[in-house]
């Protein structure tokens, strides 16, 4: 159990809230497609959920559970994809945007390492799930994620995010009888203004009030105005009792450090981790060669002013 102690300001005042926060975090085995996950939690957290909980998930787990997956390998790669995809990672990211003003050696390491045939199935497939503003992103394209699956899988954006979250807090309250919060949080970043309270910039779909979607350019001006932004993982949809867009960012960012990342924060990462030289050798079986945390418990234990 991890305990976070955060002060914040308490909105139209100069009062200071002290929040007193406990994190529960318990290994899961895999969410192969299939898996219940409201049966999964139960199991692993019936005990510590309580009114006022809240139950954080990984968006992605999630979507591989539900069978929202799909064969990059079996895209149809056009010149017009291999010359755009061409185009936005060698000049637009490695030699302006990198080269100038961000630093980004993870996705640099990215384009070397990957076959532009594959980048460019996968920039394919994030155009047609999110438009150009997400073609344009350099990675984790429109949601569209590399990481934790194996061959050349990808797990697809929850396209009504919010209907499962209620779905889930929904089933968890009927069967245990504890009126929980239910949150799924993506590592994509989100980006607040500094200045502004209830609003924030994602580089992917999102159902939380105030968080406005602009993919590729989002990330641009939250990368190159960082002094004007606070950066954190996004929450993509939320039900249950609202906190406000502040406090919900800031437990998503203490949920994604307790959650980790898995077999690896890349997919070239995942390749090393599993001493695999190809996504093709990667197997399903492999997936279980480590504890994972899909989901964890934070409890809000105080709240004064």
């Amino acid at each position: 159990m991890i305990t976070c102690n955060h002060f914040t300001e308490a909105p139209g005042s100069k009062r200071v809230q002290y929040v007193h926060l406990r994190v529960v975090k318990k290994p899961f085995k895999y969410w192969f497609p299939g898996t219940s996950v409201v049966k999964a939690i139960i199991n692993n957290y019936e005990k510590h959920l309580d009114n006022g909980s809240i139950l954080v998930i990984s968006e992605k787990a999630v979507s591989v559970a539900m069978g929202n997956i799909y064969d990059e390998s079996v895209i149809r790669v056009d010149a017009f994809s291999k010359y755009f995809t061409k185009i936005i990672n060698a000049y637009l990211w490695s030699r302006v945007l990198y080269g100038l003003f961000i630093h980004g050696d993870e996705f640099l390491r990215l384009i070397e390492e990957i076959p532009l045939e594959q980048l460019a199935a996968h920039k394919k497939l994030s155009l047609k799930y999110g438009g150009l503003h997400h073609f344009i992103k350099p990675y984790s394209e429109a949601g569209v994620d590399t990481t934790n699956l194996p061959y050349y899988y990808v797990s697809l954006p929850l396209r009504n995010a919010d209907k499962v979250a209620r779905e889930i807090r929904e089933n968890i309250v009927r069967t245990i009888d504890k009126d929980v919060n239910v949150m799924l949080v993506d590592s994509d970043r989100t980006f607040k203004p500094k200045q502004l309270s209830s609003l924030a910039i994602s580089t992917r779909p999102s159902f939380v009030k105030g968080v406005i979607d602009l993919g590729g350019i989002g990330y641009i001006l939250g990368k190159l105005l960082k002094n004007k932004f606070t950066e954190y993982p996004t929450p993509v949809a939320y039900d249950g009792y609202w906190l406000g867009l502040p406090r919900i960012l800031k437990i998503a960012r203490i949920a994604e450090k307790s959650m980790g990342h898995g077999l690896g924060r890349t997919a070239i990462d995942m390749l090393e981790n599993l001493h695999r030289t190809s996504f093709d050798k990667v197997k399903w079986r492999d997936m279980n060669k480590i504890k994972h945390y899909p989901a964890l418990v934070i409890k809000i234990d105080k709240l004064l002013s």
